[in-house]
């Protein structure tokens, strides 16, 4: 069985959406990969050298994050991975999710329908779906009342 692939990004839903992954690895008694993407690309058209600049704070902010995320799974008993990577966000779950034959996705749902995030609520379900059928895993969301 493949592993359980934690999409996180921190904050109050990234905290729900971290302990139910872990959860789930403890239980499957499977591998877990915290997972942080960030879109290069979100602050629109910049030279190469502010593009350049941009993506590597966003990898230090990921790893950032995913540190913590690792930190709370030793604290339950789980080493777990922690991937950051950089590019438009469905489409490089999805395809991380292939690379890794993953067998479960965790996403948590924000709270707050924001523009600034690929996983505001209404976008959600319609991804755990797509990708579900596309990459062929289970996919389980966290949800703010979780």
């Amino acid at each position: 069985m493949g592993p359980i692939v934690c999409a996180t990004r921190g904050g109050e839903a990234g905290r729900r959406t971290q302990e139910r992954a872990i959860e789930l690895a403890k239980e499957r008694g499977s591998e877990l990969v915290f997972l942080c993407v960030f879109d290069p690309n979100f602050a629109g058209e910049q030279n190469e050298a502010l593009a350049e600049a941009v993506e590597k704070e966003q990898r230090w902010l990921g790893r950032a994050a995913l540190g913590t995320a690792q930190a709370r799974a030793r604290q339950q008993g789980l080493d777990a991975g922690a991937v950051v990577l950089c590019g438009p966000v469905l489409e490089t779950i999805e395809a991380y999710l292939r690379r890794v034959d993953a067998a479960t996705l965790v996403l948590g749902q924000p709270r707050v329908d924001s523009a600034l995030t690929a996983f505001h609520p209404k976008r959600v379900k319609s991804f755990a779906e797509q990708v579900g059928q596309n990459a062929g895993v289970e996919v389980v969301v966290v949800t703010p009342e979780d």
